[in-house]
């Protein structure tokens, strides 16, 4: 039996198992859309670095502290609507993401940073665990 026919036989059958809605979830999870993220703790602060590259207005995105999580939420407009797509690999539309910041962290952040595309946000470290709190972003340097 060639490769190809055994493959084509597990693929037939593991359809079968798992069902259609197997893949299509499968396939779905692969694809979102969120930005990537790095988390770095120094010894009094952490610094959240996230790609958000096409963000037009980055004061539009929403952040909340809970507890040791940062979760943000955005938008990256489309800036050729109406144009007829032939290949698309950029991330656009809207996103969301909770990120593990490992420490707990002061409710506000001490600064962020907008610039080619990447926010840069520090928070200090917090002894007490912060409650939820939603903030707006002021940058200190934007380009």
């Amino acid at each position: 039996m060639s490769g190809n026919t055994q493959f084509a036989r597990w693929h037939h059958l593991a359809r079968q198992f798992l069902g259609e809605d197997f893949f299509k979830e499968i396939l779905h999870a692969a694809e979102k859309d969120e930005p990537a993220v790095d988390v770095f703790h120094g010894p009094n602060e952490v610094i959240v670095v996230i790609n958000l590259p096409g963000m037009e207005n980055i004061h539009t995105l929403e952040m909340r502290v809970e507890g040791e999580t940062l979760w943000i939420k955005g938008q990256i407009p489309n800036p050729y609507e109406g144009f007829h797509v032939s290949l698309s690999e950029r991330k656009k539309g809207e996103f969301q993401k909770t990120i593990p910041l490992g420490v707990p962290v002061a409710r506000r952040y001490t600064s962020a940073r907008y610039r080619k595309g990447i926010l840069e946000i520090r928070f200090p470290i917090h002894k007490e665990p912060s409650q939820n709190h939603a903030m707006k972003l002021k940058m200190d340097d934007r380009e």
